[in-house]
């Protein structure tokens, strides 16, 4: 009896030996360009506050749970292939356990994890079978939808989809099922699972409730359908059956509304829709001394003194120059059926011989542009065109693979924004304001890439000028401080906290443009505050020598440059980049201007 016993207890512990030995680690290491546990919204803190590193592991197994000593896990979260694993600063090791693959107990990482970073853990596994089989009573159904934001109901329980795809492990027998989407008919019917060899796959192909519709109008009016914004010039969807109000706008322009029934078919309906009817109104223009040259929106309309009518309603920029007079600048608004005067006596220009060199970045009146919109005014720096290295120069510590190799440019001149988009400025263009931190002198955030277009477009309509976002290589040509450049790592300077709002110092907020020192070309905050987007798509360097270089020309994601309040030091270098597709919105994303 004793024999039978121990060699029971031997055949156990060998079976944990087989067992243990299904789970192992296949690399560890950090990748230094994914921002998970830095980005608002997916960072977690730890005891004291801190923010937590970030393990990602790999794995298509489910039921691990995971272990750090004294130092504790702070959260888990089972995400589609992988679980991410928030540890403190400072862990080392890691315990893994699973129920069927056994223990893997003080995994030695390598090195000691730091905050708001992200680490990969890549485990394998192998399979556990047990000496006795049971019948098997259950086997997975598997529906495959369309459309893919579909959702079914299985049994009386929602299912959850994922690309038009949703399961559920489900004992033999007949169930009810339930699939809808919006604009869909909706299907019911019942399934059978009984088979357990093999899953239960269920094709779903929803009969569509609407028609393919295109708005088109002249103009480029905007487009609106039952009071949402759907497009400019041209759009086409699908509209469900029903009666609908379509209306086009356009600023200085009364809107036309007209009703139409939509019935579903299947065939494409295309509705030319009425563009909207201008609304005008005159302006008086006279100046001291008169014949003076009249600018309105960018375009010569005349000399002083002058009546100018069928002048759309609205805003207006207004110039007036005359050679040997300051430029006269400012804005008028028209309305309706009235005559709106302007007069104005124009300063005679001084001309006086400097005595000493001036200084080209700050004291040359060709090296700033002041524009005003609605009283809301800001600066533009002209960059004198030049070339120099781009990427990873020798300054530029722990650069990414992403920032080599490094290559010359050559760049035209151009003007760029003296700060950041502030929240005035686009507040009283676009006449809302999406910041989490709110302050008309703060940068504004929560923008994506499409909405900066958007805020561009408008901008430029309003003062008849031709704004847009920097290319990557004008943004780094910029915050090098252009051909004026010391060679800092940061913009402006090698002490980050003299040029930049970053997490060691912002307080976990954005702050006011301009309150920290500018770079060699008078710029501020490229190096901190907020994230700026760039016009690019974002791709590989070439080790080429390039001129005026505008990207890839076609991508899925757009260029990042430059640090912010809740990123490190390594992310505010001016050689550093990053990038995140185009309808990204967060409280660190904002915009900077260039005019070319």
């Amino acid at each position: 009896m004793m024999k039978r016993y121990s060699i029971l207890l031997l055949m156990l512990f060998c079976a944990f030996l087989l067992q243990a030995q299904n789970l192992a680690v296949q690399s560890f290491s950090m990748d230094e360009r994914d921002m998970t546990a830095n980005t608002e919204g997916t960072i977690v803190l730890d005891q004291n506050g801190q923010k937590c590193a970030l393990i990602k592991v790999e794995t298509t197994q489910q039921g691990f749970s995971f272990s750090t000593g004294l130092l504790g896990v702070m959260k888990t979260e089972q995400h589609v292939g992988e679980i991410w694993v928030y540890v403190p600063e400072g862990v080392k090791r890691l315990t893994i356990s699973h129920q069927q693959l056994g223990t893997l107990r003080n995994y030695e990482l390598g090195e000691s994890v730091i905050r708001a970073r992200t680490y990969i853990l890549k485990l394998t596994t192998g399979e556990v079978q047990t000496v006795v089989k049971q019948a098997r009573t259950t086997q997975y159904v598997v529906f495959q939808l369309q459309p893919q934001n579909a959702v079914v109901e299985l049994n009386g329980e929602l299912l959850p989809t994922v690309d038009g795809i949703a399961t559920k492990m489900m004992r033999f027998g007949t169930y009810d099922y339930r699939v809808q989407a919006p604009d869909y008919l909706p299907e019911v019917g019942k399934v059978t699972v009984n088979d357990p060899k093999q899953k239960h796959m269920v094709n779903i192909r929803l009969k569509p409730n609407f028609s393919q519709v295109t708005l088109t109008v002249g103009n480029n009016a905007e487009i609106w359908v039952n009071g949402q914004k759907r497009g400019n010039g041209t759009w086409t969807g699908n509209l469900g059956a029903g009666t609908y109000e379509l209306e086009t706008r356009l600023a200085g322009h009364r809107p036309q509304t007209i009703t139409r029934d939509i019935v579903v078919t299947s065939e494409p309906q295309t509705i030319r829709l009425n563009a909207p009817t201008p609304i005008y109104g005159e302006a008086d223009i006279n100046s001291t001394p008169p014949m003076a040259d009249i600018y309105i929106d960018g375009q010569k309309c005349g000399q002083t003194p002058q009546l100018i009518d069928q002048l759309l309603v609205g805003e207006h920029q207004l110039r007036i120059s005359r050679q040997g007079y300051s430029d006269y600048n400012s804005t008028f608004n028209v309305r309706e059926g009235e005559t709106a005067n302007v007069n104005t006596t124009l300063a005679k220009q001084v001309t006086q011989t400097p005595t000493s060199p001036v200084n080209s970045a700050t004291s040359s009146s060709d090296q700033k542009r002041v524009v005003t919109v609605n009283g809301v005014s800001f600066t533009m720096i002209r960059v004198d065109g030049g070339t120099f290295q781009m990427g990873a120069t020798s300054e530029q510590q722990s650069a990414y693979s992403d920032e080599k190799p490094v290559h010359q440019v050559t760049l035209s001149s151009y003007y760029i924004g003296e700060a950041e988009v502030s929240q005035e400025l686009w507040q009283i263009v676009m006449g809302s304001n999406p910041s989490l931190f709110k302050g008309d002198k703060c940068p504004v955030e929560q923008v994506s890439w499409d909405d900066c277009q958007d805020f561009i477009r408008k901008l430029n309509q309003q003062t008849g000028l031709k704004f847009r976002l920097p290319t990557e290589a004008e943004w780094e040509y910029a915050a090098r401080g252009g051909n004026m450049s010391r060679g800092y790592q940061y913009s402006g300077s090698n002490n980050l906290n003299d040029v930049a709002w970053y997490e060691e110092n912002s307080g976990n907020s954005t702050h006011d443009v301009k309150a920290k020192q500018p770079n060699e070309l008078g710029l501020y905050d490229m190096s901190g505050n907020v994230v700026e987007w760039c016009q690019d798509w974002y791709g590989s360097y070439q080790s080429g020598s390039q001129t005026n270089p505008h990207g890839p020309s076609l991508g899925s994601s757009r260029v990042l440059r430059g640090g912010s309040w809740l990123g490190d030091a390594w992310f505010c270098r001016v050689a550093s980049r990053y990038y995140n597709t185009p309808v990204l919105r967060n409280g660190g994303l904002g915009l900077r201007l260039v005019l070319q």
